[in-house]
């Protein structure tokens, strides 16, 4: 049975994100642009029938990329976000154990696309995500090694 859009906003909020990830269930412009990186997943509200390939009936589908191109799960078991890119249902891009290494995905991703470093702690502020320091670290060394660096980042997060 697919999940609502309801059932969709319940287990996003059940993460306690920040005001601006519900916000986004309920208006298309988002502060600082967020809308260009998440919101909700509404091909899957619209097309229902569609869901059961991803999310084998229990992942919860909770936000796109923007771009309904990756699309974060909650397993409601686990608590864990996994990351499905739509061309490759069968593939879990990747798992976050937490919000806050979910949140360092994304940062990762603005800061990658926008010009102003005095623009990414604000975004920050706005998701809620509170490693600032260490997302600056990460873009300071990820010049040389940015896989292993990626990898080890997102590791290091803590809720």
């Amino acid at each position: 049975m697919p999940f609502t859009r309801d059932q969709a906003y319940a287990a996003l909020a059940s993460l306690n994100p920040a005001q601006v990830f519900l916000d986004s269930y309920r208006t298309k412009k988002l502060p600082e642009n967020l809308e260009i990186y998440f919101g909700p997943p509404e091909e899957f509200f619209i097309a229902p029938d569609t869901q059961a390939l991803y999310s084998k009936n229990r992942l919860i589908p909770i936000l796109d990329d923007g771009n309904f191109r990756l699309v974060t799960f909650l397993d409601p078991d686990t608590r864990k976000l996994i990351q499905m890119d739509i061309e490759s249902p069968d593939e879990d891009r990747v798992s976050f154990n937490h919000w806050q290494q979910y949140l360092a995905d994304l940062m990762i991703t603005i800061g990658e696309s926008v010009d102003s470093d005095d623009l990414l702690p604000r975004m920050a502020d706005l998701i809620g995500f509170t490693h600032v320091e260490e997302l600056f670290d990460y873009f300071d060394q990820t010049e040389d090694a940015w896989s292993e660096a990626r990898r080890q980042f997102l590791a290091s997060i803590r809720p």
